[in-house]
């Protein structure tokens, strides 16, 4: 009876994700006005472990429909404004109709069930104080979730800051520590993670700007 309970209680969760789909949570902070920035944030939790998610998507809602969407690819690391595409934390840009995106103002992190994104976004043109974000997520049987958030008020826009990058740690790792990847996916390897070189890189960044010109 013990070992029926254990197998049971082992199997409800796989059954709940093949059904329910990932577990989504997703902030905007900053400006809509043109030449503003906007920090977009993802958190996903996925019950077979975070390489079962496939896309995410951060999407723009003016009037409640989506236009401007920023998609992350999960296995080929890349972030997406319609056909231009970037490799996360790299020196690239995509451009949509409102929003701009370097490849090196995205931190993605991982850890056990979890993925995490923190993203940065110039506004091109001013967006419409009554607009809203939908984050959602995709994973590998098609199962798509997602909630929908306004701006949060009174938040700056000076980019991705320490504090969010240290959270999106967070989020992942400890969220990984106690979910744990209950049915680690043997598909394909995890790729390389690139939080602690972004980290690095920010740092290496702001002390050349510190440092006076000779």
């Amino acid at each position: 009876m013990i070992g029926a309970a254990i197998v049971l209680s082992m199997a409800a969760p796989a059954a709940r994700a093949a059904t329910e789909g990932p577990r989504v949570g997703g902030s905007a902070s900053g400006q809509l006005t043109q030449g503003a920035r906007l920090v977009l944030r993802i958190d996903v939790a996925e019950v077979g472990g975070w390489l079962g998610l496939h896309r995410l998507d951060l999407s723009l809602l003016v009037g409640g429909q989506p236009v401007e969407t920023i998609t992350y690819d999960v296995e080929g690391q890349k972030l997406a404004i319609g056909e231009q595409e970037v490799f996360a934390g790299t020196g690239g840009l995509v451009t949509g109709s409102y929003l701009r995106v370097s490849g090196a103002q995205v931190v993605v992190t991982t850890g056990g069930a979890n993925l995490s994104l923190a993203a940065t976004a110039t506004v091109l043109r001013s967006i419409p104080s009554d607009a809203r974000f939908m984050f959602a997520a995709t994973d590998d049987a098609g199962l798509t979730s997602s909630v929908t958030r306004p701006l949060q008020a009174g938040k700056g826009g000076g980019g991705v800051s320490w504090g969010a990058v240290i959270a999106t740690v967070c989020v992942a790792l400890l969220g990984g520590a106690f979910l744990g990847n209950l049915f680690a996916s043997s598909r394909r390897p995890p790729p390389r993670l690139s939080v602690y070189s972004s980290i690095q890189r920010r740092m290496d960044e702001e002390r050349r700007a510190q440092t006076p010109a000779p």
